[in-house]
């Protein structure tokens, strides 16, 4: 839809409201925004898209303001009105609007997700020790683990598919996943939502933005929610508040300084879905779960942000930022296991790993645990000809320290028959009859990396990379272990040829460092690090002026260095060792934007071909929890100025259940 042209001047008074209805949630929002009655202002036309579904250009791919044709890389980008269409509550139900990203059951609630890119997770799955509060993602371009996600912060949901370590340091490779934060307004605005669903589904969000001066220079935004949900699955509850101040100094169109503050508290029992007898799940009610730990799991999170850019001339920009995470952590969920993980059954109970009767234990839990993370980046964006080149170089320097302590726990717990199961009478964890086991778990890097993009002229663009990394990294119990110490560099390098003003071509080679395990627990050698590779080509298009967008991904990626688990004298604990090679291969295909003025759609579709072709137990298998085909369709028609309907459909082929593909 388009805006009407209009005159705006001061003294007017603008009052929009929207209201939606989407799944079974129900929201309302207002917002408002008026100008200074003191001053009269110069008539303004405003012109353009409301609600549109083409996503806004990015940086984040190349870390420059690089237009999307010229990006030798498959991007989307899932916009604010597809969010606030859909109803979107959760990280979740954005992704699945994006070709190539599936998801484990997850560990860490709904508001943390744990995704899977192009086959493999967004976090190890081969590195020693709890997945609890390991899901990865970036927000606002920063790297950080086990962090609650706050939609009702989130502006829009970028994915960068295949490795992005060259510019971002060390990840895993399937893809990139970058939060990005609502925006502070530069004219006075409020806003209020109220959603409200079936199972005690709520969440009420309020914001405030604008300036605080009179000249606009100092601008502020404060917000707050919270969310509550239970689940048509028992004993499944998720708890998320969270607060966002803002204050940002802009004195002139060439510099800004914005320091925000974020806080969020979420309490969850995590979802550990459905089990299996023989290859297939078991037919149970659809609200049958297994996890009944009477105490919460929960995450306290407090970040501080200092981030500023400068333009230095016309052609040179500086950029840096600064961030710090503080977080607590409460990790007591009750696990579900086939088998019995070697610890030995309790009296009476019988786990011989056919499924029934099911075993249940505080598998690491942490039920004290903190986590911290310090991160600093500094780029330096410059623009020049050479003989008829053009250049957009990128010179930049990161620095990334994480580090997580806390004792975790072992307690095995009765054993439950899932056709008639005995919950809600499970003891809290007993850490004086568990077993106690003090991990070190901290990774360090140091990087610089320098990029440089060239316009040959003729729609030729040519994009090369390269990265350095002084890393650290230790996850071991004894205090003794040093850490494993590497350096690596790191190339990416991508061509574009725009054969047409709205569509073109693009091929793109690129490496990966990804988890570093540290060491062997038992004979203390250094682990090597898990790296990874990826060809990619396809093509781009935009049509009906660049309104609707379409991009079409062959690729290939290889994961080396995949840790395997093995047991330890020290039931019920694994070492892990890096062997294995697993690959993935496949096509995307990812459309989004506006047919006409009235219908608008996203829609996305991937065939992942996932296989492990070195190890010693699961050569030839398929990737857990990695569907052959998914796909999504989600249109929204425009009947006036004022009403619209949506409706959408996600679908996925069958995925193995487990790495070894038993079910």
């Amino acid at each position: 839809m388009t805006f009407v042209e209009r005159a705006l001047r001061a003294m007017t008074h603008l009052s929009i409201g929207t209201a939606c209805v989407a799944g079974f949630g129900l929201c309302a929002g207002a917002a408002l925004a008026q100008s200074d009655t003191q001053q009269s202002l110069p008539a303004v036309t405003v012109t353009g898209d409301r609600d549109g579904y083409q996503a806004p250009e990015s940086s984040t791919a190349t870390r420059t303001e690089t237009p999307s044709l010229q990006n030798p890389q498959s991007t989307q980008t899932v916009p604010l009105s597809v969010i606030q269409d859909q109803g979107v509550l959760n990280l979740g139900d954005a992704l699945r609007n994006v070709a190539g990203v599936q998801f484990d059951f997850g560990f860490n609630g709904s508001a943390q997700p744990l995704a899977i890119l192009r086959g493999f997770p967004s976090a190890s799955m081969t590195a020693m020790g709890p997945m609890s509060g390991s899901s990865s993602y970036y927000i606002d371009g920063s790297k950080v683990t086990g962090v609650p996600i706050n939609m009702a912060n989130v502006q829009s949901v970028e994915v960068i598919k295949g490795p992005s370590s060259v510019l971002y340091g060390r990840a895993e490779p399937g893809g990139l996943i970058n939060v990005v934060t609502k925006p502070i307004s530069s004219v006075p605005a409020f806003s209020f939502e109220q959603t409200v669903g079936q199972y005690g589904l709520s969440r009420t969000g309020i914001e405030a933005s604008g300036p605080v001066n009179v000249d606009g220079t100092v601008r502020a935004r404060v917000a707050a929610s919270y969310y509550n949900s239970n689940s048509i699955r028992d004993h499944v509850t998720d708890k998320l508040g969270a607060f966002t101040g803002s204050l940002a100094w802009v004195p002139n169109a060439r510099t800004s300084v914005i320091a925000t503050i974020d806080y969020s508290s979420q309490r969850y029992r995590t979802d550990y879905g459905v089990p299996a007898i023989g290859d297939r799940p078991v037919d149970l009610p659809w609200s049958r779960q297994f996890n009944d730990s009477p105490a919460l799991s929960g995450t306290r999170t407090t970040s501080l942000k200092l981030e500023g850019s400068h333009q230095l001339s016309d052609t040179w920009q500086l950029k840096g930022k600064v961030l710090s995470v503080r977080g607590d952590t409460s990790e007591v969920d009750v696990t579900p296991y086939r088998v019995d993980l070697g610890a030995g059954v309790l009296p009476g109970d019988s786990c011989s790993g056919s499924g029934n009767p099911m075993c249940r234990y505080y598998y690491y839990a942490r039920p004290k645990g903190k986590y911290k993370l310090d991160q600093f980046n500094v780029d330096l964006i410059g623009k020049f000809d050479t003989g008829g080149i053009k250049h957009t170089v990128l010179v930049g320097f990161d620095a990334y320290n994480s580090r997580k302590s806390g004792t975790t726990y072992f307690q095995q717990l009765s054993a439950v028959d899932i056709y008639n199961p005995l919950l809600g009478t499970t003891p809290r964890l007993d850490t004086a009859m568990s077993s106690p086991l003090d991990i070190r778990d901290q990774k360090r890097w140091t990087s610089v990396y320098v990029q440089d993009q060239l316009a040959f002229g003729n729609g030729v663009f040519l994009t090369g990379a390269l990265r350095h990394d002084r890393t650290s990294a230790v996850y071991a119990g004894d205090t003794t272990t040093l850490p494993n110490k590497a350096s690596f560099t790191t190339p990416r390098l991508g061509a574009v040829w725009q054969f047409a003003p709205n569509q073109a071509v693009y091929a793109q080679y690129q490496d990966a460092v990804s988890a570093n395990n540290g060491r062997d627990s038992v004979t203390q050698t250094a682990l090597k690090a898990e790296k990874a590779s990826q060809i990619e080509i396809g093509h781009k298009i935009e049509l009906f002026d660049g309104k609707l967008s379409s991009t079409v991904a062959l690729y290939q990626l290889v994961k080396r260095n995949r840790g395997g688990s093995v047991p330890t004298d020290t039931a019920p604990y694994y070492n892990t060792v890096t062997i294995g090679k697993a690959r993935s291969r496949g096509l995307e295909w990812d459309v989004s934007g506006e047919i006409t003025k009235r219908l608008s759609l996203i829609a996305s579709y991937a065939y992942t071909d996932t296989k492990v072709t070195e190890d010693p137990t699961y050569e030839g298998r398929q990737l857990a929890n990695v569907a052959r085909h998914t796909a999504s369709l989600w249109a929204r028609y425009a009947f006036d100025s004022q009403w619209s309907g949506g409706a959408g459909v996600f679908a996925q082929s069958q995925r193995q259940g487990d790495v070894g593909n038993t079910f």
